[in-house]
């Protein structure tokens, strides 16, 4: 064992045992023998231990069980070996419990000794590789907590978008595939499989493109007066049959008065979109949500509110800037981009807006988005 690069401790009375482990051990980086518990205990230094060998029977009033319990517990870094005469099961077992790694009956050959060590140097290896492991998945997790910073959202979009690009292109390529060879009598649902998959493959770009034009200016162009009543109208009467096909009932609410606000009339609708569609994917079968529009002196309102599963306390609290941390709660519970609330949180500042939400887990979540009747749009 000339090649082992080991530091190697035994523990044993029997002298001749001691100088077949030393020469056994000659090529190791240092080998320190012991001939009973009291002179190890004394003498040995355990920092940098390897392996230590201990006969379970030694004078001197402490066995080898409990100088392995010992070892273990300050030194839990040195694998035990513990050497008997008597090989007995209940050794065996009494050796293990004690926090030994291996056992050894005498009298054993080299080439049995050389296989004890063999399993320890490759136990130390994986130890060693699992530490590495372990160290890998903390900065992992460092590495996540520090996505919890103004740029979470972004990252966290990056880590979807190949999936959510992904599965609609493979509806429609699918589709398109099996509609070349497919029987009359099929290519009308292969038809409606390919067309379901461009939809929402429409969809994912529509929010990305919107997601980076309401960033790139404080003011949004092609600003025009807006009905929200209409807005709000348009979205309800485009997401019915969703929401029919979810379980989910979803009402308007029209203004007494006349809401019209200065605007991007695509982003606000967009806004407004958002808000309802997470009002159905969130909600429960059987479950209602409502899009409400109010009228007020300067400003109007449009609140988006549904009885579905409600979002956690702990992640309303600092909704005026971590957005994204409502989005990635979403995000895990049904998929998506993520970037629904983010649009909404955008398009509202664009338009010197505000959003604010009430939620409560179990019973549901209301958006209220808050829009100046004028002013909105000058730079």
């Amino acid at each position: 064992m000339k090649d082992r690069e080991l530091s190697v401790i035994a523990v044993d009375d029997d002298e001749a045992l001691l100088g077949f482990l030393k020469r056994a051990f000659e090529g190791a980086k240092s080998f320190v023998s012991y001939s009973s518990a009291p002179d190890f205990l004394a003498r040995a230094e355990l920092e940098r231990c390897d392996i230590v060998f201990v006969d379970i029977n030694m004078p001197g009033g402490q066995d080898g069980l409990s100088l392995t319990r010992h070892i273990k517990r300050v030194a839990p870094q040195c694998d035990v070996v513990v050497i008997t005469g008597e090989a007995t099961l209940d050794n065996a077992v009494a050796a293990i419990k004690a926090g030994a790694y291996d056992f050894l009956t005498k009298p054993f050959s080299f080439d049995g000794l050389e296989t004890a060590v063999d399993r320890c140097v490759e136990k130390r290896a994986i130890s060693a590789e699992l530490r590495l492991i372990k160290a890998a998945q903390a900065e992992l997790a460092a590495a996540y907590s520090q996505l919890k910073s103004a740029e979470r959202m972004k990252e966290a979009f990056l880590s979807v978008i190949g999936h959510e690009l992904r599965t609609p292109l493979a509806k429609i390529q699918g589709g398109l595939e099996l509609l070349r060879d497919a029987p009359e009598a099929q290519r009308a649902a292969l038809t409606g499989a390919a067309l379901t998959g461009a939809r929402e493959l429409h969809e994912v770009i529509e929010s990305l493109i919107l997601y980076a034009e309401s960033s790139k200016e404080a003011a949004p162009e092609n600003c025009a007066a807006v009905n929200l009543d209409e807005l709000a109208s348009a979205v309800a009467e485009e997401l019915a049959p969703r929401a029919a096909a979810a379980g989910v009932t979803l009402t308007l609410r029209r203004s007494e008065g006349l809401p019209v606000v200065e605007g991007h009339p695509d982003w606000l609708r967009s806004a407004f979109r958002q808000l309802a569609l997470n009002a159905i994917a969130f909600n429960k079968k059987g479950g209602s949500a409502e899009i409400a529009v109010l009228d007020k002196p300067g400003h109007a309102t449009v609140t988006v509110s549904d009885s579905g599963i409600g979002i956690p306390k702990e992640l309303l609290s600092g909704l005026g800037n971590p957005f994204y941390q409502v989005a990635d709660y979403l995000t895990r519970k049904t998929g998506g981009l993520g970037l629904g609330l983010a649009i909404v949180k955008r398009v509202a500042e664009a338009h010197k807006g505000s959003v604010t939400v009430r939620s409560e887990p179990g019973k549901g979540t209301a958006f209220t988005v808050t829009f100046r009747k004028a002013g909105a749009c000058a730079g």
